[in-house]
């Protein structure tokens, strides 16, 4: 079958029957060439095959291909069943003629390979052959699909899914969650939860808020990353314009209206780790609304800073008012702790109400099994006595070592939003003790591939730090690097998040020793020959090794001319906009590029009048504070097609022009790291239900990549 789509590929068929390309045939071979053509829309066939008269009147079959990996089961069966003995296929690629009736329908379908059968002239010679490729097609349907016996675990689409938003690529992340949708890999409600973690990401708060099941949601057992995410979404889109103005009496009735009875059905009693700015100030906004809300203060007060200049007029309990706190047993705490970690899936909740339990008295616990035995059954208080859960990720590294500790997973996912990180992480003491765990967890195998598998989730910590890349921690960044490098991340194709460590690097300014560290680890990730998936990420290491300092100028160029050399030996098979990201960026360092005439172009070709018919006519804008990237994007769009009209923007907040792009242009690309909040919204406020790209970097290629992803996943729908 040609392409990814069933339905496309059978009316495409239909096509090739009305041009009738085998016209002219001897009726005895009709029927063998209309069950040749069925491969085109044969799902278990790896690539279309159409037989076709040539302008000479010699009959040949068109092959094409839709990958290098379909290709590769392809040729050894047609070469085995109807090579050079019966035609004159050798499994060499070739390009199509501009007049063949059935190559420019195949090539509409943007082929990796494409190649020709050319069949004998002699009747007989030419019907064994066409029998010989119907056997090889039959083979090819009863052999096994080896690409389909190892299912991907749903623990590696979670994986993906955060090592995608780790890069802020929205496509590809969404991409998963689809999958996790239509493959029934989780429940509903986990993932509407996976969705709100997207749309968080991207501070896409009042797409939150419009979900239908907002309210649904706050009701529910949920993360503490989630009641942060949705306590976020509530600020920003109902408090936070109030809450600028400083007017108490407005701010307050606003809050009573659009969102106390949100925050009511969320019953949160202890503010969850994790807990964002707007969230500290709905909570403050609760207290301030609800007399009886004491039971907050003393954790509001500890976080000032949030709270703004809300904080000063914060009331505190007094003396008496402490003593009149009705007094609370053992057992008592213990099962209020219970009722929170049931509300709520927090690690933090769970530790605690572990230490709470190891606290009661032999009469007290017994008690509480008793009760909990009841409520949840045998098994889960013979779970929480076996388990023990760290605090830490030095905790959680030597925990990995433990076969027992098959949660691994799990608990990194929760980290990575309920842990804290701040200074006190960059002292040098607890960094020396962070990479010493690391280590540690190297030399034990089990260990070291959980480690390497949970490599998102440590790249999201350290990115909720607030001063990220923080300089005090660049060993630790160095240390992750090099596990993307020499452990499995790379082949579980969850090694996009270490571009979040190697920018890290680049923007702290490394030294020389740890700068060719870091270029001889990007080799490692990259491999001896990376693939065309690979090309997109490659090019936006190099924009960052552009755009950043060097210690060492020699270095960096050998590094340039390294990443050349090996896009050449693939460069038949790049995309068009791959291609002419690597001609721009070659001419702006001056690099000359190797002799590619000899490489076999046919491959490249056929997919470029495809990009340009699809690009034509379209009102392509793109909105970014790194202008010279925005320009040189509109540069590389323009050259593949004259007809396509590309705007560039970057105003800082909402404009006449701005909205007019906004609302009229076909493809709006958002350059999501390098825009202001305030036009990013605006943005978002006037495009409606149009498409709207957002851009994983701050380079031209990443723009580029971007549309080009939005086209094949509009291409696909």
């Amino acid at each position: 079958m040609i392409g990814e789509s069933l339905d496309k590929a059978q009316l495409l068929l239909a096509d090739i029957h009305r041009l009738e390309p085998w016209s002219g045939v001897h009726p005895s071979l009709v029927k063998l060439c209309e069950d040749v053509a069925q491969s085109v829309a044969d799902a278990a066939i790896p690539g279309s095959l159409v037989p076709v008269m040539d302008r000479l009147g010699d009959l040949q079959i068109d092959i094409a291909a839709s990958t290098m990996s379909d290709w590769r089961r392809l040729k050894p069966i047609l070469v085995a069943f109807a090579g050079p003995t019966f035609t004159d296929f050798e499994g060499i690629p070739k390009a199509f003629h501009p007049a063949d009736p059935a190559g420019q329908p195949l090539l509409s379908t943007n082929p990796a390979v494409t190649s020709i059968m050319r069949l004998p002239a002699e009747p007989r010679a030419r019907l064994v052959a066409l029998r010989g490729v119907r056997r090889a097609l039959e083979a090819l349907k009863q052999a096994p699909d080896l690409q389909h016996v190892a299912p991907v675990p749903t623990s590696l689409l979670l994986l993906q899914f955060q090592d995608y938003l780790n890069v802020k690529n929205r496509e590809a992340a969404n991409a998963i969650l689809n999958r996790l949708r239509d493959e029934l890999r989780l429940d509903a409600l986990n993932i509407k939860f996976l969705e709100l973690q997207l749309l968080a990401t991207f501070e896409d708060w009042s797409a939150i808020i419009a979900l239908p099941q907002f309210a649904s949601l706050c009701a529910a057992r949920k993360t503490c990353a989630t009641i942060s995410i949705l306590l976020e979404a509530l600020y920003q889109t109902y408090v936070a314009e109030e809450f600028d103005k400083k007017n108490l009496d407005d701010l307050k009735k606003n809050f009573k209206v659009s969102v106390q009875p949100f925050v009511k059905r969320m019953s949160i009693t202890v503010p969850p780790p994790g807990l964002r700015k707007g969230g500290w100030r709905l909570l403050a906004l609760e207290v301030l609304t609800d007399a009886g809300r004491h039971d907050l203060l003393d954790a509001l007060a500890e976080h000032k800073i949030e709270l703004g200049w809300i904080a000063d007029i914060m009331p505190t309990l007094t003396t008496k008012e402490r003593e009149d706190c009705p007094h609370t047993t053992p057992l008592d705490t213990v099962r209020k702790a219970y009722i929170e970690n049931e509300t709520t899936d927090s690690l933090d909740r769970r530790v605690h109400l572990q230490a709470l339990q190891a606290q009661l008295s032999p009469d007290e616990r017994a008690a509480f099994e008793k009760e909990w035995v009841f409520a949840k059954g045998e098994a889960a208080v013979e779970e929480t006595e076996t388990i023990t859960l760290p605090t830490s990720w030095v905790e959680w590294f030597k925990c990995a070592a433990e076969p027992d500790f098959i949660n691994a997973l799990e608990v990194a996912s929760l980290a990575k939003d309920e842990w804290t990180i701040g200074p006190e992480t960059g002292d040098p003491v607890a960094v020396q003790e962070f990479i010493d765990a690391i280590q540690a967890a190297q030399a034990n195998n089990v260990a070291n591939q959980r480690v390497t598998l949970a490599l998102p989730y440590l790249v999201a910590w350290l990115q909720r730090d607030d001063h990220f890349p923080r300089s005090s921690l660049l060993p630790i960044y160095t240390t992750l690097l090099m596990m993307f490098a020499l452990g499995d991340a790379r082949g579980a194709e969850i090694y996009n998040s270490s571009q979040v460590l190697i920018e890290a690097l680049l923007v702290s300014g490394p030294s020389l020793e740890d700068y060719h560290t870091l270029i001889a680890s990007i080799y490692e990730i990259a491999g001896d020959g990376f693939g065309v998936d690979m090309v997109y990420w490659m090019l936006e290491i190099v924009e960052a090794f552009m755009n950043a300092a060097t210690p060492d100028a020699k270095a960096r160029e050998d590094f340039f001319h390294r990443v050349l050399a090996r896009t050449v030996p693939i460069y038949g098979r790049l995309t068009q906009l791959q291609r002419v990201a690597i001609n721009l960026l070659s001419s702006e360092l001056g690099w000359s590029l190797p002799d590619v005439s000899a490489i076999d172009q046919t491959l490249a070709a056929s997919s470029d009048k495809t990009l340009e018919n699809r690009l034509a006519g379209l009102r392509v804008a793109i909105y970014s504070l790194t202008e010279s990237a925005s320009r040189q994007a509109k540069v590389a769009l323009e050259k593949i097609s004259a007809s396509v009209t590309v705007e560039t923007n970057a105003d800082h907040g909402g404009t006449d022009r701005l909205r007019a792009l906004a609302e009229n242009s076909d493809i709006f690309v958002l350059n999501w790291l390098s825009a202001k909040h305030a036009a990013t919204d605006f943005i978002r406020a006037h495009r409606g239900d149009k498409p709207l790209v957002y851009s994983q970097g701050k380079g031209f290629s990443s723009m580029l990549r971007a549309i080009e992803d939005f086209l094949n996943c509009s291409e696909c729908t």
